[in-house]
């Protein structure tokens, strides 16, 4: 094997380390929310308005000029 082939293998390996350690990261992660969550006695009814982008609400008159 060339030697740019060899290096696109280990990249190859890399990438699949790489993923396999966020995935574990994030389950971790998610652990640990979940117990503070609990610790603190926090629902998800409380957790959702902080974690989901609120979006901007449109006036008619940016309705309407989006319309053209």
């Amino acid at each position: 094997m060339s030697k740019l082939a060899d290096l696109l293998a280990q990249q190859k390996e890399l990438e699949k380390q790489i993923e396999a350690a966020r995935v574990a990261e994030q389950a971790d992660a998610l652990k640990q929310i979940s117990e503070i969550c609990k610790a603190h006695g926090i629902t998800y009814a409380q957790l959702k308005p902080v974690m989901v982008k609120q979006r901007k609400r449109r006036t008619k008159a940016e309705i309407e000029a989006a319309k053209g």
